[in-house]
C-alpha cells in the first residue's frame, strides 16, 4: 500500500504549528529531527507526522529525507 502525504503551502506552516502546539518549541529550538537529531527551526523543517500519538519532525537533510522515505515505506503511514 502506498502513503498518504498531505502537503501543506508555506504561508500555512505556521498556522499549522500554532494549532499543534508547536511553533514555540521551535522558535526556542526544543525540538529535533526524529531521524538525524538536529534542532529543528522553520528553515530546515521538511516534515511532520504523527508516530504512537506523538508529532514527529523531519529536517531537511538529505539525510534525513533518506531515512523518513524509508521510514514511511516501512511504516505504510
Amino acid at each position: 500500500m502506498k502513503a498518504k502525504l498531505n502537503a501543506v503551502h508555506d504561508n500555512d506552516l505556521e498556522v499549522l504549528l500554532i494549532k499543534l502546539n508547536l511553533l514555540e518549541k521551535i522558535n526556542r529550538g526544543e525540538l529535533k529531527c526524529k531521524f538525524t537529531k538536529e534542532i529543528i527551526t522553520l528553515e530546515n523543517l521538511h516534515s511532520i507526522f504523527p508516530e504512537e500519538g506523538t508529532i514527529k519532525l523531519v529536517s531537511d537533510s538529505p539525510e534525513a529525507i533518506k531515512l523518513f522515505s524509508e521510514y514511511i515505506n516501512d511504516k505504510d503511514l
